[in-house]
């Protein structure tokens, strides 16, 4: 009996490290927020996308599309030297008025690679 619940105390532990080992990282928030209005006075200067795990800025980016489908120029992708769970794009310009979408893609450290879009306002 103890060496049938040792067998199933071990299978247990593989399938739950199976489980944490293919997590991939999920987008937990992001600043424009998704499907928020942004006031057009705080001058948007860069994108940032908080993930549920570090990632790899090498690896990671976005592109940004105003509402026409016109592509906004952005700087590199870094994560922030304090949280490798956020990326960082900065924009070469402040943006405008209007709506935009986001298209990111994001690899992990474990080296998931996730992608998504989101779109967000930027109003008075």
């Amino acid at each position: 009996m103890r060496a049938k619940l040792l067998t199933i105390g071990a299978s247990l532990g593989l399938v739950l490290a199976a489980t944490a080992a293919m997590a991939h990282p999920k987008l937990t928030s992001s600043v424009p927020a998704a499907d928020g209005t942004e006031r057009a006075a705080t001058a948007t200067k860069e994108i940032r996308l908080n993930f549920s795990e570090g990632v790899i800025a090498k690896f990671s980016g976005l592109e940004l599309q105003d509402e026409s489908g016109k592509p906004i120029a952005t700087g590199t992708a870094t994560t922030d030297a304090k949280d490798k769970k956020q990326l960082v794009v900065p924009l070469e310009a402040p943006l405008t008025a209007g709506k935009y979408r986001v298209m990111w893609h994001a690899v992990s450290e474990d080296t998931h690679r996730v992608k998504g879009e989101y779109t967000f306002t930027i109003g008075n």
